[in-house]
């Protein structure tokens, strides 16, 4: 399976080491709006998407995805929806209170999207084995 995807390993391990960097040194804000990108593509290479697509659609084929596959749990679309409310409540954020408030307020949510990222991660290979092929890793620390 990894053969009939384009190799998008080194613009993922670019991205992911950024969002390290930037939680690393305080830039939260940097660190959630890099991962919020990777989880997007995550979902776009999982699911096969490469025509234009919101995150909220993306989420709803996510979802009618594991109805396919006869899940009665929506596992991970109310965390992802939720992620990506947060995500417009930083951009809002940004313009309204400045980048420093919203720096300090988004540190809980930067720690906890790499969390979530790294699970979902792991979840997704229960149905794609192959989908660290891609370059997507959880074990080594975003």
């Amino acid at each position: 399976m990894p053969d009939s995807r384009p190799d998008f390993s080194v613009i993922i391990n670019d991205n992911e080491a950024a969002a390290a960097r930037a939680l690393k040194s305080g830039d939260y804000v940097h660190a959630y709006l890099l991962i919020h990108a990777l989880m997007e593509s995550l979902l776009r290479i999982f699911l096969e998407v490469h025509e234009n697509a919101t995150f909220d659609a993306l989420i709803k084929r996510y979802e009618q995805f594991l109805k396919e596959q006869g899940q009665t749990e929506s596992t991970f679309v109310q965390d992802l929806t939720e992620f990506n409310r947060r995500r417009n409540r930083i951009v809002h954020q940004l313009w309204r209170k400045g980048y420093s408030f919203t720096n300090r307020q988004a540190e809980a949510a930067a720690s906890a999207a790499v969390i979530t990222y790294g699970l979902f991660i792991e979840w997704l290979e229960t149905f794609d084995p192959d989908i660290k092929a891609a370059g997507f890793r959880y074990d080594e620390g975003v």
